[in-house]
């Protein structure tokens, strides 16, 4: 989000001064990324020391901290985990919100310059070791299952009718103008995500803990050069193909360039991968995404202009060439399975 949340600085350094056994000496609001109910911020410590702190709306645990701190108990590599509360709680609430406190690297993200090969086979060794881990009931409960439905498919025809009437402020009257030129674009994704959500939903698939979020915008390269998964939110039961999409084709221009899918199955090894499932899980992204932005500039009424206009130019970006919704159409509805 590009503004802060309705959680004041003092009663955010009061729980990490009391859960975290640290002073606070400042504390920085960054406005970064596009999760309506995540909100970042720098901590930096009287010892020096600088912290990345992650807030989420909602008091329960959330698969963001308490997944990645699993598996670093597990011995899992290349897992940024959130650090430990004085319980030993990956998280703590405060004020209807959470808070999950992060060593802050010094590091670049794998989108912006791109993985090494080596990387590539290192982060496929993580997410193989990833999908083999078996939950413990508890945190099987906390972690979404598969249901073959798009996060927030149910909006799509809410943010129709708000913009049907073509009236608003300029914001609103910019995005009905573009989705109107793209109705049968929109429509078209709709479509074939509940037709191949519905046959899917049908079959039967091994289910396993995927982070569900794996572009590289969420691979961390520090300055010792390592890679490290971040930002587990979205983590979920789910076929493997579910993280596989990330990486296989990719979910826009640019992320996934010649030589690194094979250089990521190198470390992850060599799986049959479902072409009907990445059809899916591609198209469900981009409804996924198109409803999600639209939400933020249509339907949340606690945002403000920036993190509006940023919603608008993210809704307008999917479109572009090379990117999700190009993907997503691009491919065949049905394929016999491949191989890697």
């Amino acid at each position: 989000m590009r503004e802060p949340p309705d959680l004041g600085d003092a009663a955010i350094v009061a729980a990490l001064e009391a859960s975290f056994r640290i002073t606070v000496r400042a504390l920085a609001f960054l406005p970064v990324g596009d999760d309506a109910a995540s909100w970042a911020y720098r901590v930096q410590a009287a010892s020096g020391q600088a912290y990345f702190l992650k807030v989420r709306a909602g008091a329960d645990r959330v698969p963001g901290a308490v997944v990645p701190a699993h598996l670093r108990r597990l011995g899992v590599p290349h897992v940024l985990a959130p650090l430990a509360s004085r319980t030993g709680a990956a998280s703590v609430p405060v004020g209807g919100f959470t808070l999950a406190l992060y060593p802050m690297l010094d590091a670049r993200t794998g989108a912006e310059g791109g993985l090494s090969p080596r990387q590539w086979r290192q982060l496929g060794d993580a997410v193989r070791q990833v999908h083999a881990v078996r939950l413990p009931a508890a945190l099987t409960r906390t972690v979404g299952r598969e249901t073959f439905r798009p996060h927030r498919r149910e909006l799509v025809a809410d943010l129709e009718a708000l913009l049907a009437g073509g009236a608003g402020d300029p914001l609103t009257r910019e995005l009905a103008g573009f989705w109107r030129a793209r109705q049968g674009v929109i429509d078209e994704l709709v479509e074939r995500a509940d037709l191949l959500g519905r046959e899917l939903a049908r079959r039967s698939f091994p289910r396993v803990l995927c982070h569900a979020d794996l572009h590289t915008w969420n691979v961390l390269v520090d300055g010792d050069e390592q890679p490290w998964i971040v930002d587990w939110d979205e983590a979920i039961l789910a076929p493997r193909e579910r993280d596989l999409m990330f990486v296989v084709g990719g979910i826009g221009h640019g992320l996934v360039r010649p030589g690194d899918t094979d250089q990521f199955f190198q470390g992850y090894g060599q799986v049959r991968v479902d072409p009907r499932l990445l059809a899916y899980y591609r198209v469900a992204w981009a409804v996924q995404d198109v409803a999600a932005y639209g939400q933020q500039a249509l339907m949340l009424p606690a945002v403000g202009e920036r993190t509006r206009r940023a919603a608008v130019d993210g809704l307008v970006d999917l479109f572009e060439p090379g990117n999700i919704v190009d993907l997503a159409l691009g491919g065949p509805l049905y394929n016999d399975e491949g191989r890697r």
